[in-house]
């Protein structure tokens, strides 16, 4: 008598180990971090919400939500918000440096250099003024953390953009020699910067006319025609 086949048996279907899932949510995480390139997404978002709202709202975990990406992927690039903070700085003194480059490369007249220097700080501050107060004060400073290494460097790079363009000056015999070259350059830092946070409001208020802006325009030449003539020979 032949004995009936044994049946095959069938595999039944494995449950996934906890390596599996430990894998598949980092993919899912790799994703959500692999947002484009988050660093400067993050960074470009809080620049918005710092000069809407102010420092107090930046939060990493709300701009990651504001961004779609896992609430600890901004951490990966900014592990507590004044690293933020410092990188948002740090961002801003390289946009003055160019600026400052800008004003270099402009003209080989020592007084179109410095007064094409003013009127670049002043844009620079009146297009981000909340920056600008992170720049040069606040909790950046006064936090007790460590200055990054980036942001000391980017700092050194627009102050002496700035000298340079004074001292240009100076050894071209248009501006005062008697004067040392980082205090005449303070003198005309001190300046554009306090006219520029003097006319944040008004700069605000004629974002709609063109008329208001080429008025202002004016009066920017004016005061820089004015605070070069006080630093002229």
């Amino acid at each position: 008598m032949k004995k009936s086949p044994t049946p095959k048996k069938t595999k039944s279907a494995s449950k996934p180990s906890a390596k599996a899932s430990a894998t598949e949510t980092e993919k899912t995480e790799g994703t959500a971090y692999h947002h484009g390139n988050l660093r400067e997404e993050v960074l470009e978002h809080s620049r918005k919400v710092l000069e809407k709202t102010g420092v107090s709202s930046l939060s990493l975990r709300d701009i990651a939500s504001e961004l779609g990406v896992s609430h600890t992927a901004p951490y990966r690039h900014f592990p507590k918000k004044m690293d933020l903070l410092q990188a948002l700085v740090a961002e801003g003194f390289r946009e003055l440096a160019n600026a400052m480059k800008r004003a270099w490369e402009s003209s080989e007249d020592p007084l179109e250099k410095i007064r094409k220097a003013g009127e670049e700080y002043i844009y620079l501050l009146l297009n981000n003024p909340r920056r600008t107060e992170l720049m040069f004060g606040g909790e950046i400073y006064v936090s007790g953390d460590p200055i990054s290494e980036d942001l000391r460097k980017c700092g050194d790079e627009a102050y002496m953009g700035m000298f340079r363009i004074v001292e240009y000056g100076q050894n071209q015999l248009v501006l005062k020699k008697s004067v040392p070259t980082a205090t005449l350059m303070m003198s005309f830092w001190s300046g554009v910067h306090g006219f520029a946070v003097l006319n944040e409001r008004k700069w605000k208020a004629i974002q709609s006319s063109e008329v208001e802006k080429q008025s202002f325009q004016k009066e920017v030449y004016q005061i820089l025609e004015i605070m070069i003539e006080g630093t002229r020979l």
